[in-house]
């Protein structure tokens, strides 16, 4: 029912007839929020950088003057997905972590989330790859492929609390 103001008939809202599919952009944005909360829930502080030309999504401040950097990445599980990293944004440093969204196939499934440590390529091993693209065809990268066995392939990342006060504690060794 369209109530009135002022004697003036109100505008029904105006409503999708259908709920569109968050596309890829979207889906980041969303991811990068995730992560955000999730890190700041655990009492650090998050910060986002006003452009994203490195490779850093967040930056956490894990106290002393030193920071995490966090390259957010999300996908939606289907069957296969492969997420990467373009070698000269993504240091194999201890302070530099991939956090990996993986979306179900709906939007009421709740998202699985993995805190990878960036030290992890440095001996990749599957589900991590490792490109040079000899011949330049492509930018040499680090990649991550989501597949079908990809819950247990990520299960040790997973980011509980425990895992992730543990990188971000191991970030800056020179700090224990």
């Amino acid at each position: 029912m369209v109530g009135m103001v002022n004697e003036e008939p109100l505008a029904e809202a105006q409503i999708p007839k259908f709920a569109a599919t968050p596309q890829k952009l979207a889906l980041g944005a969303a991811a990068e929020l995730l992560i955000a909360s999730r890190i700041a829930l655990l009492g650090y502080q998050v910060y986002r950088p006003l452009a994203d030309d490195r490779g850093v999504d967040l930056l956490v401040d894990v106290g002393h003057g030193h920071h995490v950097a966090v390259q957010v990445k999300a996908v939606r599980h289907t069957t296969s997905s492969y997420v990467f990293m373009r070698k000269w944004t993504f240091g194999l440093e201890p302070w530099t972590v991939l956090a990996l969204v993986v979306y179900g196939n709906s939007l009421d499934d709740q998202p699985q989330v993995y805190f990878v440590p960036a030290t992890e390529w440095r001996s990749p091993r599957p589900p991590l790859t490792n490109y040079d693209y000899p011949g330049g065809k492509s930018a040499p990268e680090y990649g991550l492929n989501v597949r079908k066995a990809w819950r247990g392939e990520l299960a040790e990342w997973s980011a509980d609390s425990d895992h992730i006060h543990r990188l971000m504690q191991h970030a800056h060794p020179e700090l224990a």
